[in-house]
């Protein structure tokens, strides 16, 4: 018999690991079950909260307000409201107008529209939900693909940093095509998949990006080259993979072409490839047409993202060894990846705000993460690091002003539980939307004076991106292009103009912008401005004088806004008459980076004139197509010592006309009255100069410019 336990032992017993009572182990195994469970699925779980923060209170609770927060984004609003309103009557992007975006994109936002019933409320809440789903699937299943050996919690945790704020649909697609695209073409080199499959999943997805969006398109068409050309290169030891891949390449054009008479078929015809010549001149154009200063904290933040990307791809590239579930290692990802990250940045180089700076970096930031959550090591704390120093990179791909996904699922379960059934204080319903007090009025007036002058269903014209007006309306804004902005150069303005023509709209709604220097309104500075500085007569001045020649003024529901009925007689009583204003200094060499061009003394007719054109071009070395054009403007001098500048946007290498009204901006609005006495008199400019300026560090200084005519132009009526 063993001796008794003294009580010394009896404590060390109970003490013991292992010890505890059949209870606490229980519980024990039970809290560690939990959490092993939790880290198998957490990716899983994440998926799902990521889903929830998708989905608006208003599916939940249908008699919900949209709270639209200030300042209210016009321009984007509008787009937003008339792709929707317009996918519910049946009028799609790429066969009736033309967009940035396609018609998938535009299926995908106006889909809730379409069943919940079409409001201001239910589009804005809902436009984005589709969209933002899709793209998080996307980005989910580009992480299952590139991460297959990482653990489910690592994985998570590279979902949780890369969606914290949405990156949006059409950089999701195209980070998912590539990672497909890199498995498809190692698949296809080893002879493990056939090729006729292959081709066709990988012509489907391109199809699809470009029916998303143009540049979606050519960024996984440039994604399906790169990894191309790297497995290539990665596999010229092996025997037949570049035959294989060759034979990859061809019948991948092969089915991206028969997808694209199929696409052309459902749009109008299968030979009229109108919509995809429209949309990749419209890409083209985006350069030239609508570049934006990088400021001082994008220029930080996409230099950091640039260092962090070639610190992690180097190390990556040291340490890189081929192997299926390391597909972060492997030599053809590096290639391929960090090329089509650097390519990618273009769309920040170019229209270089917060936003489209943080779109140009993401790629390189996703790529990068990916590789530091891959990174493993035997000691833990080493491996470590590379996570780490992933998460610190969160602010860089973080938009300040957008709302987390935690703070989405918050702000939705706030609403499902306590729905918004009045307007909150300062805010006034419209449509069943809550807006600042005075665009809630602005609304109303403008609904109820185009239902004065149309019928229902009868479309309506808005020049030049006011498209919400036609929405709140319950009308159909008639256009070959969705807004006047993107509207440069004979082609788009010939395709805008046919759109117009096709169904000559009965009315419209003109907004004249303010201009700052001369003092405004607040309500029409909201509504109604040049956009990046360029005045809408000079961007679009095809359009502006199409609506001269074919509306009058009626009157104006509100300030800032003017009713136009078609006239179509007015065309016959216009006569235009030109002469020269000033002498043209013909090709000018630009030998500096800030460069001031004195162009002369201006001789205007003795009676009078209402605009001034130039006939221009601006020479640039073919780089420029890598970064971007220098800021363009015209300063004028008038007598009495004032001075006016007008900026102005050229296609590079091109000659184009310049149209500028010397005046105030707001009165232009008085050459649609029939009555000529009412228009505006135009003030009589003196003196004309020229700065060239770069735009940031990254702008193109042309070689030289020419000014071939300096021209006043006057409208009589007759």
């Amino acid at each position: 018999m063993p001796p008794p336990l003294t009580p010394d032992a009896t404590v060390a017993l109970h003490e013991a690991p292992g010890a505890h009572s059949p209870f606490a182990q229980a519980r024990e195994s039970k809290l560690s079950r939990a959490i092993a469970w939790m880290a198998r699925c957490s990716e899983w779980l994440l998926l799902l909260a990521l889903i929830a923060a998708c989905l608006p209170a208003i599916l939940v609770r249908r008699d919900s307000l949209t709270d639209v927060p200030a300042p209210v984004n016009v321009v984007d609003q509008s787009w937003t409201l008339d792709i929707c309103y317009k996918a519910t009557r049946g009028v799609w992007l790429g066969r009736d107008s033309l967009f940035t975006y396609g018609p998938l994109y535009e299926w995908l936002s106006g889909a809730p529209a379409r069943w919940l019933g079409a409001s201001t409320g239910t589009i804005l809440a809902t436009a984005n939900m589709l969209p933002m789903l899709a793209g998080i699937l996307a980005i989910f299943v580009t992480a299952r693909l590139l991460l297959p050996g990482a653990s489910p919690w690592r994985r998570a945790l590279f979902l949780a940093v890369v969606l914290w704020t949405f990156p949006g649909i059409r950089i999701a697609i195209c980070l998912c095509a590539f990672a497909i695209f890199l498995r498809l073409a190692d698949a296809v080199a080893r002879g493990r998949t056939g090729v006729a499959l292959a081709a066709l999943g990988a012509a489907v997805i391109g199809v699809a990006s470009f029916l998303i969006s143009t540049d979606a398109g050519i960024y996984t068409v440039a994604a399906l080259l790169l990894c191309l050309a790297a497995t290539a290169l990665v596999k010229r030891q092996t025997p037949g993979a570049f035959a294989r891949l060759a034979g990859f390449f061809l019948a991948t054009t092969l089915a991206l072409g028969i997808l694209v008479v199929a696409a052309n078929s459902l749009m109008s015809s299968p030979l009229n490839f109108a919509y995809w010549k429209s949309s990749l001149l419209m890409a083209a154009d985006y350069r030239w047409l609508e570049p934006r200063p990088m400021t001082s904290a994008s220029t930080l933040r996409m230099l950091a993202a640039l260092a962090f990307a070639i610190a992690t791809f180097i190390t990556a590239w040291w340490r890189r060894r081929p192997g299926e579930d390391r597909w972060t290692q492997q030599p053809a990802f590096l290639l391929s990846g960090f090329a089509l990250g650097l390519l990618m940045m273009q769309s920040g180089i170019v229209r270089s705000d917060v936003i489209h700076a943080v779109n140009g970096i993401y790629p390189l930031i996703f790529f990068s993460g990916a590789i530091c959550v891959a990174a493993q090591s035997r000691s833990g704390w080493i491996s470590g690091m590379p996570l780490a120093i992933f998460i610190a990179t969160t602010p860089l791909i973080t938009i300040p002003y957008s709302q987390s996904f935690p703070a989405a699922i918050i702000a939705t379960a706030h609403q499902i539980f306590r729905p918004n059934h009045t307007c909150p204080s300062g805010k006034q319903e419209f449509d069943g939307a809550c807006y600042p007090p005075n665009y809630g009025k602005f609304f109303a007036a403008v609904s109820g004076y185009v239902d004065q002058h149309t019928q229902p269903g009868d479309p309506i014209l808005v020049f030049p991106y006011q498209n919400a007006l036609g929405v709140i309306s319950r009308r159909t804004v008639a256009s070959g292009v969705l807004q006047a902005y993107l509207v440069s150069g004979d082609y788009l303005t010939g395709l805008d103009l046919a759109g117009l023509r096709k169904t000559s709209p009965l009315f419209g709604l003109y907004f004249p912008e303010p201009d700052p220097s001369l003092g405004l309104n607040a309500l029409e500075a909201a509504y109604s401005y040049s956009f990046d500085l360029v005045p809408n007569f000079t961007r679009s001045p095809g359009i502006w004088f199409y609506l001269l020649r074919h509306y009058r003024a009626e009157s104006s529901p509100a300030p800032g806004v003017i009713g136009l009925v078609r006239d179509d007689s007015r065309e016959q009583r216009f006569a235009f008459t030109e002469e020269k204003a000033g002498d043209a200094p013909g090709t000018i060499p630009i030998r500096q980076r800030w460069t001031r061009l004195e162009l002369g003394q201006l001789h205007w007719p003795a009676a009078g004139a209402d605009f001034l054109r130039l006939r221009f071009r601006a020479n640039y070395p073919v780089w420029w197509k890598l970064r971007k054009p220098s800021s363009l403007a015209l300063w004028m001098y008038f007598a009495d010592g004032s001075t006016q500048a007008l900026h102005f946007v050229v296609e590079p290498n091109r000659d184009s006309e310049v149209w500028v009204y010397p005046g105030d901006l707001r009165a232009m609005g008085g050459y649609f009255s029939n009555d000529s006495s009412r228009w505006p008199t135009g003030a009589a400019p003196t003196r004309l100069a020229m700065w060239i300026t770069p735009f940031d560090w990254v702008s193109v200084t042309p070689q030289s410019v020419s000014i071939d005519a300096i021209d006043a132009v006057r409208i009589s009526r007759h």
